[in-house]
């Protein structure tokens, strides 16, 4: 298997050859790993306890059920890159190209671009703001919550601007992933220690009719992140291995999604809130450390997304040593990246309501990135024949979730803008 050697045109559906790209494979397999679970495994972490108390404890269930399609569509998604013996496609929308023509690469593209961008912006917002509420507990708080986005954006940026490939950022994705753990443990620890809460009995129920879709749309949207999937497994030494990574991560993440929504609901049932931070008690040093360590994992997992959509417009740029000086090609980097992040930082400073906005970004793009992307190119580009009856029956599940979330997961995400412009207005 090679990586680099072969590219879509964006004149024709051919290939074309460019062998002076190359994508050198250098990292590791616990590199990819790590890389995985930091983008996968985000802030909706906490949001997945909420979850639970929206569904039941039959929610649990769908933590696997999306786990495993998960897996299977990062499963697909690389081998579409693949489809021709002997060459690789370079890129996501590389696929749709190849299944769809143009049409298919600028509508993937599309879809694409903007879960890496609005998870990156995000994150900067997530980063400040995090930063600005601890420190205002404290009251050592010495800038506004504006200029903490400002000082955010500014160091994320610096990260993935001098940090060029993803084997670089990959010690960013091995902190990340260590943070949310131990903000996993806190939660659990926490949440143990003061239970039952205020000495009064917690309601908690099976199955939640009312809310149920809601929960599965949210549990679906949080295995999102196969967007950095291309990148990742180009730069391993062994892409034998990709299936194995992919399933080691993906159980990773499910094993802490499962143990922070079941203690969780367990703790506080009904009542739970979103983020569960909200839940625990405010003042306990621990929380405080959770709220630190979950606003590490934001601040390291927004290079690996934007150093990902980088490297593609770099590539299509042709900055590359192939084609410029070494000085040459990290100014025009450093321009392209630091001018991305400075654009990125003032959206996270100034437009309102962004953070909904992303929500419905996010619910739309990565339904359609995850979930119908890589069973749809799949199909026209292998073929519907020579497939087991079982293969039908989980893509065609697949492709339901994927509608499931996105319908369901865009509505609240919409419901909770004209909410949140409501409130403001009043």
């Amino acid at each position: 298997m090679r990586c680099g050697v072969k590219s879509m045109s964006t004149k024709t559906d051919k290939f074309e050859e460019v062998p002076e790209i190359q994508t050198p494979r250098d990292c590791s397999s616990l590199s990819a790993y790590f890389h995985i679970v930091c983008v996968v495994a985000g802030t909706g972490t906490l949001g997945l306890p909420y979850a639970m108390a929206q569904g039941g404890w039959i929610s649990v269930v769908f933590f696997f059920v999306a786990a495993a399609m998960s897996t299977y569509t990062a499963k697909l998604l690389i081998e579409c890159l693949y489809y021709k013996p002997g060459e690789r496609l370079v890129e996501f929308p590389d696929i749709g190209e190849a299944a769809f023509g143009l049409p298919g690469r600028y509508f993937t593209k599309v879809f694409h671009s903007s879960v890496s961008l609005s998870c990156g912006c995000i994150y900067i917002l997530l980063t400040g703001k995090n930063t600005s509420t601890v420190l205002d507990d404290f009251n050592i708080n010495p800038m506004n919550k504006t200029l903490w986005i400002l000082l955010a954006g500014v160091v994320i940026t610096l990260a993935f601007t001098l940090l060029k490939t993803m084997k670089e950022v990959a010690f960013l994705s091995a902190f990340g992933t260590i943070a949310t753990l131990v903000c996993v443990v806190i939660v659990v620890v926490v949440g143990g220690m003061e239970y039952p809460q205020n000495g009064l009995p917690v309601n908690r129920v099976f199955f939640n009719l009312a809310d149920f879709p809601m929960a599965v749309a949210t549990i679906a949207f949080s295995y999102g992140g196969n967007v950095v999937y291309p990148h990742v497994e180009a730069t391993m030494r062994n892409p034998q291995a990709w299936n194995k990574t992919v399933l080691l991560a993906v159980l990773s993440i499910t094993a802490m999604y499962v143990s922070i929504a079941c203690a969780g609901y367990f703790y506080y049932g009904a009542g739970t809130k979103s983020p569960i931070m909200d839940s625990l008690p405010r003042k306990d040093v621990l929380t405080y450390i959770a709220y630190v360590f979950i606003t590490l994992h934001v601040a390291f997992a927004a290079p690996v997304y934007l150093c990902s959509f980088c490297l593609e417009q770099e590539r299509w740029l042709k900055i590359d040593r192939a084609f410029m000086s070494a000085p040459q090609e990290f100014a025009y980097r450093f321009a392209l990246r630091g001018s991305l992040g400075a654009i990125l930082t003032l959206i996270a400073m100034y437009v309102p309501y962004f953070s909904s906005l992303c929500g419905i970004f996010g619910a739309v793009s990565n339904c359609i990135v995850v979930f119908l992307v890589p069973v749809s190119c799949h199909y026209k580009l292998f073929g519907y024949q020579k497939r087991a009856i079982w293969e039908h029956i989980i893509c065609v599940l697949i492709i339901g979730a994927g509608l499931f979330g996105l319908g369901f997961g865009g509505h609240s995400a919409f419901k909770e803008l004209l909410e949140n412009i409501t409130e403001d207005t009043n």
